[in-house]
């Protein structure tokens, strides 16, 4: 195609200006080396210029009808490139002109013949299958003789993460490729294209397979960390994730150590931004400060500037139009008039924390800037909490005086307590430091009393317990999968134990999660219950065998009997309670246990038997009245869990 000139009327400096004679020069690719129809009859220039065709041209402008599936192959514009040039009849006869390399190529091989008859369309075929403990990534269809290369990366925004070493793969025939659960996550992409190197825009594949995967998007929460610093004196944060997470950054006010960390004016939450630092303008750092990152409603992290903080009230003071102004105390999460607060009414007055505000003894943590006229005030209560101390240590001291004193005029008395201390010490040394994890069904109000009972028991005689019972606050506030896997890692790498408390709805949600078949509808789970979180951590340890030396599993006898356990739970000791009490506190307490420490726990396991009894009985009067069905286990052994199901394995 050339463009003639044609001048415009006027004057010769406008006719000057239009002499570029603009030749148009076709590259083709390989994949672009087809004779499509002629579509192409005129082409129109702008004003002042004058165009037509000197050959033909197969160009299928952008924007114009394409032909329907399965007629002739496609060519688009894929690229356009200009730079200036003489055309030069003779010496010192040359003609200023503007060279136009245009580049086509095929549309996405959609053409029905495409496969069968273009190189670069012959594309394998991709699947992926999940196991247990890995995904297994299927490459099919491998054109015979050709070669491809596959490129394993985490797709993020700034930036394509390689996946180690291994991340670039030759194919010369169909394989199977492993990849290892933990980089099974949402970004997790692949591409696949002829190894030709005479080629320089081979098609690719792509494939995400798991971008809409829960578990994947679980996982990728699992490996990130916050972090909070003070830079500059403003607090600033870090996400470092392995995938580009959806999310906001909350900041939260937590009143005192292990306390709820409740959220702070929606004007200081951001979007979250992975690999970014971020800070947050016009809010002063305050030890109790702490950061929540959040997607969906859920929690998922949480970072605080200092673990160990002293107790702070949070008060809002609002400036009204009038010139008065109001006051308010944060309690459980919710704004509260000081003169109603429980923080007055427990013996801190309230013309004092009033006095503390004006004078300046509270710190100024935050000021809106939308007109709203809030401001977020830190007030110390260590002043008062050393009043209330002061008089508690003096009740404390005149009341051991007084049972010394008693315990003196009965001699008798006073040594039973000295061997009930005794006993206390030396059954301790042999379960002091020991910490264990307690995961249960809540079946009902009663049993959680009887599961309390026991866990109770176990801390008198000096081990950490960590109960889903005792932590229904830090639950809520960050979840049971993030508290699961926050408790699990702290007490195996401890070196303590998980245990399992078997009952009747522990049942019923493991075949639930197994996919096993019921003869009638079983009640359902409760969706919050950290015992349906943790099928998803504790089941591959006993599939894989390694549940011997991390987990032991207990039941009620006279609840749930032990021959009902699944099988799956029985490749180690199982204790039925209370009968084989004694036996499961050895087993806490592990080997080299002296005799001197066996009689101790001897006589404490008689003690707290008497007590679980009482529980029990108590438990089954408390009982609902529906049963669970007996369960009708899987039919081979060579099973693959997937999800909630359990379906056959395939291994190529």
């Amino acid at each position: 195609m050339t463009c003639g000139v044609e001048p415009m009327p006027g004057s010769r400096r406008m006719a000057e200006m239009w002499l570029w004679v603009p030749p148009l020069i076709l590259v083709c690719l390989p994949s672009a080396c087809l004779q499509p129809a002629n579509i192409l009859e005129s082409v129109h220039c702008s004003q002042g210029l004058g165009c037509q065709l000197l050959e033909e041209n197969w160009l299928w402008p952008p924007g114009d009808a394409l032909p329907a599936p399965g007629q002739d192959p496609v060519l688009v514009l894929t690229q356009m490139e200009t730079r200036n040039g003489l055309r030069c009849r003779q010496q010192r006869d040359c003609t200023p002109c503007v060279q136009v390399t245009l580049r086509l190529g095929l549309l996405d091989c959609t053409w029905h013949r495409a496969k069968d008859a273009i190189r670069l369309c012959q594309v394998p075929r991709l699947e992926v299958s999940r196991k247990l403990d890995k995904a297994v990534l299927h490459v099919l269809d491998i054109p015979e003789g050709q070669h491809f290369s596959m490129w394993l990366y985490l797709n993020q925004t700034n930036a394509f993460k390689e996946l180690g070493e291994d991340a670039l793969k030759l194919l010369t025939g169909n394989e199977n490729v492993s990849l290892p659960i933990d980089q099974v996550l949402p970004c997790l992409c692949l591409e696949v294209w002829p190894n030709v190197r005479s080629q320089e825009d081979s098609p690719r594949t792509h494939l995400c397979p798991f971008a809409s995967d829960a578990e994947a998007l679980s996982r990728a929460w699992e490996q990130s960390r916050l972090k909070l610093k003070v830079f500059e004196g403003m607090l600033s944060c870090s996400l470092s994730a392995p995938c580009d997470l959806p999310g906001e950054l909350v900041p939260c006010w937590r009143g005192a150590p292990r306390a709820s960390c409740h959220p702070l004016h929606p004007q200081l939450h951001l979007p979250l931004a992975p690999q970014v630092p971020q800070e947050f303008p016009g809010l002063t750092p305050h030890p109790n400060l702490c950061v929540q990152v959040r997607s969906n409603g859920n929690t998922y992290l949480q970072s605080c500037l200092q673990k160990d903080t002293e107790q702070h009230l949070l008060l809002r003071k609002t400036k009204h139009s009038q010139g008065s102004s109001s006051t308010h105390v944060l309690e459980g999460g919710t704004w509260v008039p000081i003169a109603q607060a429980a923080s007055t009414g427990n013996g801190i007055p309230e013309d004092a924390l009033q006095r503390d505000l004006q004078s300046g003894e509270c710190t100024k943590v935050w000021s809106s800037e939308d007109g709203e006229n809030h401001e977020l005030w830190a007030c110390s209560l260590q002043k008062y909490s050393r009043r209330r101390w002061a008089l508690a240590w003096m009740m404390a001291l005149l009341g051991t005086c007084s049972i010394l004193l008693v315990l003196l005029l009965k001699k008798e008395e006073l040594k039973r307590w000295y061997r009930i201390l005794k006993d206390d010490y030396s059954s301790g040394g042999a379960l002091r430091g020991r910490h264990i994890l307690v995961l249960y069904s809540p079946d009902h109000t009663g049993f959680e009393r009887l599961v309390g009972t026991l866990a109770g028991a176990l801390a008198r005689l000096q081990l950490t317990v960590s109960l889903e019972l005792w932590s229904r606050g830090e639950l809520r506030s960050l979840g049971p999968m993030q508290w699961l896997h926050a408790q699990r890692h702290r007490v195996l790498q401890e070196g303590g134990a998980v245990v399992l408390l078997f009952s009747r709805g522990a049942r019923a949600a493991c075949s639930e999660w197994l996919g096993w078949e019921q003869k009638d509808r079983l009640p359902a789970a409760k969706p919050d219950s950290t015992f349906l979180a943790s099928l998803n951590c504790i089941l591959p340890d006993f599939l894989a065998g390694k549940s011997r030396d991390r987990y032991m599993v207990a039941c009620f006898e006279e609840l749930f009997p032990a021959d009902e356990i699944p099988a799956l739970f029985r490749s180690g000791p199982v204790y039925s309670l209370p009968s084989q009490l004694f036996n499961f506190l050895l087993a806490l307490a592990g080997p080299g246990v002296g005799q001197q420490k066996r009689n101790s726990l001897r006589r404490h396991a008689v003690l707290i038997s008497k007590s679980l009894e009482d529980a029990v009985r108590d438990c089954r009067g408390k009982e609902p009245s529906w049963r669970y069905p007996p369960l009708l286990p899987p039919q081979s052994d060579n099973t693959q869990l997937t999800g909630t199901s359990i379906r056959p394995s395939v291994e190529s």
